[in-house]
Order: C-alpha cells, then sequence, then structure tokens
C-alpha cells in the first residue's frame, strides 16, 4: 500500500493498564530496527491535557502581548491567539468525549524516520474488547 509516496503497514498493539510500555519494531520494507512508546488510556489523556495547556499558554502570552502593546499592532497577538485557543479547546472537547487518535496513544522512543500516519493504519487490541470511539 502507498500513500503519499510511502510505503505504510499495520501493526496490532495492546495498550497497557498503566503507563507505557516500550515495543521494539522491525520496519517490513527497510528491515530497520526502531522503538515506539504505547501509552495506557489515563497516560494519553494526561498527555493531550499537557498538549491542551502549552496551547493555551502560547494563546494566554499573545493576548498579553496584545494587552501590553500600545500601538496600532496591538491586535496582531488576538490573530496570533485565536488559532490557539481553538486548539486547545479541540484537545480539551477530545479528552472529554475520549477521543484519541494514535499519535496520543503511540509516539517514538527513538528518532527515526517512520512515522505514524493515522488510526487506520495501527489496530489496537484492548483488555476489555472495546476499542476507541
Amino acid at each position: 500500500m502507498t500513500l503519499l509516496q510511502y510505503e505504510t503497514w499495520q501493526e496490532r498493539f495492546t495498550a497497557p493498564e498503566k503507563g507505557y510500555n516500550k515495543i521494539n519494531l522491525t520496519c517490513p520494507i527497510c528491515h530497520s530496527h526502531f522503538e515506539v512508546k504505547v501509552y495506557s488510556m489515563p497516560r494519553a489523556r494526561l498527555r493531550k491535557l499537557y498538549f491542551a495547556s502549552c496551547f493555551l499558554t502560547i494563546a494566554a502570552c499573545a493576548v498579553v502581548f496584545s494587552i501590553l502593546s500600545h500601538n496600532e499592532k496591538g491586535f496582531i497577538g488576538y490573530i496570533i491567539a485565536a488559532p490557539f485557543v481553538y486548539f486547545t479547546v479541540w484537545q480539551l472537547l477530545n479528552v472529554i468525549r475520549g477521543r484519541f487518535d494514535a499519535s496520543d496513544i503511540v509516539s517514538h522512543a527513538q528518532g527515526k524516520v517512520h512515522r505514524i500516519f493515522d488510526e487506520r493504519k495501527i489496530k489496537f487490541s484492548f483488555g476489555n474488547g472495546v476499542g476507541p470511539s
């Protein structure tokens, strides 16, 4: 299968109950070895909240810049803050609804050229038999 000039494959992971597991993989295409971290759902939720707080911090800094700016360029801070507020709300709604994508649950532990595309390429097996909705 080719996706945007990249060859892809599917892997099946079991999400741990707590924390994360490091899993060693071998690419079936280039035969290189790399490592991924598979996070538990509570850990993935904390990571999502962390990213939401980062987006909120950037937006708050941009708003403070606009407030402290006493010239006509002060509106630029509001323009910069708007997408970060959107990203914050989007992340928080996903946390509340329990929506996770592959990059929330699986991430790279070693820097390799392999990328995780989306949840259709990674299949999750959960202990209770129920996957993410």
